[in-house]
């Protein structure tokens, strides 16, 4: 039986074994991607967020845009995690980048391989210690999960006045064994090596325990839940589903050696097991004849959604539910209420007038979505087909723009924010930056821009697209003013 008393000796068993520990730096974030025949445009806001499970923090001037070469069209955004195993997405790239040099690939979804392949077996950045740690972390901040929806629920049945007929320990079964039901049902991880779910917790079957009893002692499981919790410790490992709290989210986006339309490859990352990279392509998006001109947001993409179909998703799913229940229930109350109607009478007509409510529903939904199409998304696709470069880079700064203003006028953590970096990729001029912020002065650092573009090969400056100044040009830029910040900035 569930009473207030032990409520109350649950929340403070559970205040003991809370896990004390920081959590990652996330990037929660808004990016947008706008591509028409010209090029690529990549906007990001500089919102990340910290929380240890009390309270967070927000800071302003995260950097999730980069160049993925400094010798092809290609640029890559980050969101979500803003490291993996606890190595910044930053360092990531940048060493991938300089390994990279100036290799092409001849398609764009091939430097999403090659950075996976990167990460595969990279026991320098990832080694084994490291990866067995973060592996016992996520399964601890798993059941503090899950053990915080026993308590509410155990929270609830008391506010509702249950009568107790469920113990603690029931409870615990039953959403533990739904949520190993719902990751039993998700199809196996294709990247990962055969067993290696089953391998880990075999070897680390006692400190599973010892992470079970911190974080369900309270609640007196039984045997089955038990054998429950040990088999998501294994499931998180072999399914294809990456957790939310080890989710980082890459998107690739540019052009191939023999491509001459931009393509946009986004990649869901997970954690590491065994040496391997658990991983997730996404949809590739290409701009070609019959599409020419594609929006795509990441992240907190509700008020980019908005403004690209009209109404705020969730309320359009709300609207259209309610809908369908009143145009498919509304024939049934008709003929309730005719009095002078036999109960067969009534069951036949209600059994005729079904097919038509539910053929009705479908078209009032097919025609609404014809209109949107034709009135209002076809007409901004068409007008974002024929913008130029720079009125690309400018629409998709607008739409992180656009998310920024929604949370600063809600009274929710304002996860979006801080300077909005823009780039767009072209074919002829390869990556260009048309915002940038920056951590310092440039005009006190001229080293950095003379580091970044040293070329041992000619012992002197080397552009980014292949191009090699000569000497002359090469001291004027030394001596001359340094221009703006936004457009000095080349990482």
């Amino acid at each position: 039986m569930v009473t207030v008393s032990s409520h109350t000796a649950l929340r403070r068993m559970r205040a003991r074994h809370s896990i004390a520990r920081q959590s990652p730096r996330r990037a929660m974030t808004s990016e947008v991607v706008v591509m028409n025949s010209l090029g690529v445009a990549l906007a990001s806001d500089s919102a990340a967020t910290v929380n240890n499970g009390e309270g967070g923090k927000v800071f302003n001037t995260a950097d999730k845009l980069f160049m993925l070469s400094k010798r092809h069209p290609v640029g890559v955004m980050v969101y979500e995690n803003a490291a993996i195993l606890g190595v910044p997405w930053e360092t990531i790239i940048k060493m991938f980048r300089r390994q990279l040099d100036s290799k092409p690939f001849a398609n764009l979804e091939d430097y999403g391989r090659a950075l996976i392949a990167y990460l595969d077996n990279n026991e320098q950045l990832f080694p084994p210690a490291l990866q067995d740690r973060f592996y016992l972390r996520s399964l601890e901040t798993l059941y503090a999960a899950l053990a915080g929806r026993v308590e509410d629920a155990i929270y609830e049945r008391i506010v509702e006045g249950s009568d107790g007929s469920q113990t603690p320990s029931d409870i615990a079964r039953e959403l533990v064994t739904k949520e190993r039901d719902r990751w039993a049902s998700e199809p196996e991880a294709s990247c990962l090596k055969a067993g290696v779910g089953a391998r880990l917790t075999g070897r680390f079957s006692g400190e599973i325990s010892t992470r079970i009893a911190d974080a369900f002692g309270p609640f007196r499981i039984e045997s089955d839940t038990m054998q429950a919790l040990y088999d998501l410790a294994r499931l998180i490992v072999s399914k294809e589903r990456i957790p939310t709290f080890a989710l980082s989210g890459i998107v690739v986006a540019g052009f191939g050696q023999d491509e001459h339309f931009p393509v946009l490859q986004p990649i869901e990352i997970g954690e590491v097991f065994e040496g391997r990279l658990k991983c997730r392509f996404g949809q590739v998006r290409k701009v070609d004849c019959d599409n020419p001109s594609v929006v795509v947001p990441f992240a907190d993409a509700d008020m980019v959604n908005t403004f690209l179909h009209g109404m705020n998703p969730s309320f359009e799913l709300r609207m259209t539910k309610e809908m369908a229940d009143l145009v498919i229930n509304l024939p049934d109350a008709i003929v309730d209420a005719m009095t002078d109607l036999t109960d067969a009478q009534r069951k036949k007509w209600k059994k005729q007038f079904q097919p038509e409510s539910k053929k009705a529903i479908k078209s009032l939904i097919e025609k609404l979505d014809q209109q949107r199409q034709e009135k209002h998304l076809g007409p901004i696709h068409q007008a974002i087909a024929n913008m130029p470069k720079d009125e690309i880079g400018h629409a998709a700064a607008r739409l992180v723009s656009l998310n920024w203003f929604q949370k600063r006028m809600s009274l929710t953590t304002e996860t979006v924010g801080g300077p909005v970096d823009v780039a767009v990729i072209s074919k002829g001029d390869g990556f260009i930056w048309i915002d940038r912020k920056h951590y310092f002065r440039p005009e006190l650092n001229q080293h950095f821009f003379d580091n970044y573009n040293f070329s041992p090969e000619n012992h002197g400056a080397r552009h980014d697209q292949g191009e090699t100044p000569n000497n002359e040009n090469t001291k004027v830029r030394t001596r001359a003013k340094p221009r703006r910040r936004s457009a000095q900035r080349t990482d």
